[in-house]
């Protein structure tokens, strides 16, 4: 059995609705599911750095779909290295703290991006 999605049923279709080709939907909705889940390995916090390495992988193997699986577990943290920076680069652009970004943000940026 699967732990349920870090994104409710409004924000996927809120991606859904943007217009956005199906690339940069999906694009989007990976970047959305990482930032849950750095709020969710900073116990909700919504201000401040992404989690250090350490504590995202601490996380991973604390997830019971996770525990058995250690290949995607790994994957999944390059994956979450890699949207980090994303999300990184975004929060300076908008002067704020990774963890301070919303979907609002996300999807702005990526109309804006789209739009160039």
């Amino acid at each position: 059995m699967f732990a349920p999605s870090p994104l409710s049923i409004d924000e996927i279709k809120r991606i859904d609705a943007t217009g956005l080709p199906s690339i940069d939907r999906h694009h989007l909705r990976l970047l959305a599911h990482c930032l849950s889940c750095f709020k969710s390995i900073s116990r909700g916090s919504t201000i401040g750095t992404l989690p250090k390495e350490q504590d995202r992988l601490k996380w991973i193997f604390s997830q019971p779909s996770l525990i058995n699986d250690r290949e995607f577990a790994f994957l999944f943290l390059d994956q979450l290295a890699s949207a980090g920076l994303q999300l990184e680069k975004l929060a300076d652009e908008y002067q704020i703290s990774p963890l301070e970004l919303t979907l609002d943000e996300l999807i702005a940026a990526s109309l804006r991006t789209n739009q160039s």
